[in-house]
């Protein structure tokens, strides 16, 4: 190590740089140095590590060298590390301290004003379940039909036909998926949005929560969550190398509304829902098919006919959504329960999701994109594959919502529908263990057995087994209690303080990353809202239709989508004029796992009961009306993105396009060679029964 001569304490007035080069240096002089460093004593030539033209230094010269500028306090702080680690270099008031690592629980930042708090996560988030307020009606869930039952019992993917014989694997009515036009959307129950939702209410004050909110409304929040606990990075090749994320979820803003919907006595506050902000939202073919499939699925053949427009035996009553109730902390969450199988483990429910094939999803709102040829029929593979489908669900995020759907609702995994809108390709059962190891599993955890291992580390092994869940489950109730914390002790009391007590707020999330700072942040904004604002927010999507139930031209489907985002945008910035604005930073310090300070991102690596968090809660400067629009209108992007006619779509996105069109007439080709080997139309029974 190398340091400029000082006669006196180091000065950010009289000395520009400290260089440090790593791995070259003595230890007794290093000592040395720490002890006066950490006294602020001064410092003399004769006490520095080696010279310039020493030969240690000069046969070392590969060796990683880094230039600290004494006017970039925070990355000093980050970077003189000396000897152990346990003690860092502080600078303050132009001198040099030293501070230990710890500091304590719920104590004001000493880097930041006041509005700077530390909380530390429950003792017992680990231990505590979370719990199941109202079990569901196992009799009014739908189960699967076509005995398509069996793939809940066998992992990996299930061909709908071999595509070698073209033999049917299952029904061969499977195959061939109603047209949208064709299908009675008045025979299905509608969504009930959470503010909307009496009962859900209803049983918000039977259990005596604060808030409440359904599946689709949490997840998105959760999903920032995930980034923040676990310091996202894509080029972390050891934690994140098979999920770097790339779906616009991850880079934009989230926004919901919170609205007090039952005010309680004067002690004990109001009642809150939670809803996912629509205003964003455009219907597009992929959200109406995703209903018919899921009717297919659950009903045989001569019941399904009954949902045809044109069936003589019409549904008038819509069979009944089936809910289960969890809660955790002070939230009630409720969820939707898509389908039901006894023999699966817990409640036995399971959720529904169909995935349409890639040149549908880059081509969403092409009203023609249904009739396209895009087969899937290999196992492996960079197009055409269940490989490139399940690999995408990984990175656009899609199966970390479905991840967070399924634990919410506290089912046992998820069933997938591989399509391509008019055919159906195949079949898989996704356990909710499974998704868990996807997203919570590390190298660093992942060890081999050794030859000599004895029964007890052999069990210790087994146990592993299960660790990605425990993690899961855990960071999900941390992501809870923080959020908890977030809207008690800090938004609703600001309001409460600003006059605004049992206001309804628009609430924006977003990560980011300052240069001086290892993790991430979430950011979060609150906007007080009206009901009147609310209201016309939420039916956005309702004013400039693009569903395909409409009958809409191309044109004016792409016309409406254009004046939505324009309208949208002047709604943001009226509503924000003239108004208080909160805005907070939520950031990571440390983790705490059986006693012992860990970067907060590490996992445990064994299932343990003392592990905790802690983070920083800080009131940041009010924002401008200028820099809220920004981060809004951000958001427009996920309307027009998809569009065909948008006039910003990338490059990227074109190219991709036009791959999966030479694909779709490729498909129109072995759709020819295959009709060949289907004139005889072939179905796989057993021959001997067991």
């Amino acid at each position: 190590m190398l340091l400029r001569p000082n006669t006196g304490n180091i000065s950010f007035k009289y000395h520009r740089c400290i260089h440090i080069t790593t791995n070259c240096y003595n230890k007794s002089a290093t000592d040395s140095l720490y002890n006066r460093v950490s006294k602020n004593l001064p410092l003399a030539v004769n006490e520095h590590i080696g010279k310039p033209d020493s030969p240690n230094v000069k046969q070392r010269h590969h060796q990683e060298r880094e230039t600290v500028s004494l006017d970039r306090r925070p990355l000093i702080n980050r970077l003189l590390h000396i000897r152990n680690g346990r003690k860092k270099l502080q600078f303050r008031n132009g001198k040099v301290s030293s501070s230990s690592s710890s500091s304590s629980s719920s104590s004001s930042s000493s880097s930041s004003s006041s509005s700077a708090f530390s909380h530390f996560t429950s003792e017992n988030t680990p231990e505590t379940p979370i719990r199941q307020c109202i079990a569901p009606d196992q009799d009014t869930i739908p189960q699967l039909a076509h005995n398509l039952d069996r793939v809940l019992f066998s992992p990996g993917v299930h061909f709908l036909q071999d595509p070698r014989t073209r033999v049917y694997n299952f029904s061969p009515f499977l195959k061939d998926i109603i047209h949208y036009k064709d299908f009675n959307f008045d025979a299905i129950e509608k969504f009930i949005p959470a503010s909307k939702h009496k009962e859900l209410l209803k049983n918000a004050e039977k259990f005596k929560m604060q808030f409440y909110s359904s599946t689709s409304s949490m997840t998105s929040m959760l999903s920032k969550f995930y980034l923040l606990l676990n310091n996202y990075n894509s080029n972390r090749v050891d934690r994140f190398g098979k999920i770097p994320f790339r779906g616009l979820s991850f880079r934009l803003p989230t926004s919901m509304f919170v609205e007090p919907q039952k005010i309680l006595d004067k002690n004990k506050g109001a009642i809150y829902s939670i809803s996912s902000d629509k205003s964003y939202d455009t219907e597009i073919l992929l959200s109406a098919m995703g209903l018919c499939m899921e009717t297919l699925l659950t009903n045989p053949k001569e019941e399904f006919a009954k949902y045809r427009k044109d069936s003589e035996e019409k549904i008038t009553t819509p069979p009944p959504n089936s809910y289960n109730y969890s809660s955790f902390k002070s939230f009630l969450m409720r969820s939707q329960l898509d389908c039901y199988d006894e023999r699966l483990p817990g409640n036995g429910t399971f959720d529904l999701k169909t995935r349409a094939s890639t040149n549908v999803r880059y081509n969403s709102r092409d009203p023609n994109v249904g009739e396209a040829d895009y087969q899937i029929f290999k196992l492996s593979g960079p197009y055409e594959s269940y490989e490139k489908e399940f690999i995408d669900m990984v990175h656009t995020g899609a199966l970390l919502k479905y991840m967070f759907q399924a634990r919410i609702g506290q089912m046992d995994g998820i069933f997938v529908a591989y399509h391509n809108i008019n055919s159906m390709f195949g079949f898989q059962y996704l356990p909710l263990e499974d998704l868990d190891a996807i997203f919570y599993s590390h190298q660093a955890n992942e060890r081999y057995i050794l030859p000599d291992s004895n029964e007890e580390e052999l069990e210790e092994y087994r146990s592993r087994d299960f660790l990605p869940s425990f993690i899961a489950e855990t960071q999900f109730k941390f992501s809870i209690e923080i959020w908890e914390v977030l809207l008690q002790q800090y938004v609703l009391e600001d309001m409460k303080r600003a006059g605004l007590e049992n206001t309804p707020f628009r609430l924006v999330a977003r990560t980011f990353k300052k240069p001086d700072r290892i993790g991430l942040s979430l950011e979060v904004l609150v906007i007080p809202t009206s009901p009147k604002e609310i209201k016309h927010f939420q039916s956005f999507f309702a004013r400039f239709p693009t569903g395909f139930k409409k009958d809409l031209t191309h044109e004016q489907r792409n016309s409406n989508v254009e004046n939505h985002a324009k309208e949208l945008m002047k709604y943001n910035t009226e509503t924000i004029k003239n108004k208080i604005l909160f805005s907070y930073a939520i950031t990571m310090q440390k983790s705490v796992i059986d006693g012992e300070d860990k970067p907060f991102n590490m996992f445990p690596k064994k299932i343990t009961n003392s592990w905790k968090l802690k983070y920083m809660i800080k009131r940041m400067k009010r924002p401008t009306v200028e820099y809220l629009e920004k981060i809004l209108n951000e958001q427009l992007e996920s309307l027009t993105s998809s569009s065909v006619a948008a006039k910003g779509i990338s490059k990227a996105i074109l190219n991709i396009q036009k791959r999966n069109k030479a694909y779709e007439k490729l498909g129109t080709l072995r759709k020819k060679h295959w009709a060949l080997k289907e004139k005889k139309q072939l179905v796989y029974r057993p021959k001997y029964p067991f």
